[in-house]
């Protein structure tokens, strides 16, 4: 096959190693939720959000990003990512509500 008439996929796939695979259909937010450590255990941005949230949980996605140095999109991305696998959870209204942290 000739490397010019490949689709990109192909070639990423040829030449990336068996541990890990890339598909070209799903979204950069998608691929960053399934990045995880051999472990089971989530990116350090994650951790770094819920230790912030567990001792300010009244604090905005803003302030947060401010708080650990990332940008307020990382930490949208990781807080939803959060909220789905049940990490996190939101009481009360978006202005007022508190963030909760689950005991895990």
């Amino acid at each position: 096959m000739a490397l010019a008439s490949a689709p990109l996929g192909v070639l990423l796939n040829s030449q990336l190693d068996d541990e890990y695979s890339f598909d070209a259909g799903e979204n950069k937010a998608q691929l960053k939720r399934n990045i995880k450590r051999s472990d089971g255990s989530c990116a350090l941005t994650e951790p770094s959000i819920l230790e912030y949230l567990k001792n300010n949980p009244h604090a905005t996605q803003v302030e947060v990003a401010a708080a650990i140095g990332k940008s307020r999109r990382t930490v949208q991305d990781a807080i939803a990512a959060l909220k789905e696998s049940g990490k996190l959870t939101r009481e009360g209204a978006k202005k007022n509500g508190a963030w909760v942290v689950a005991k895990h």
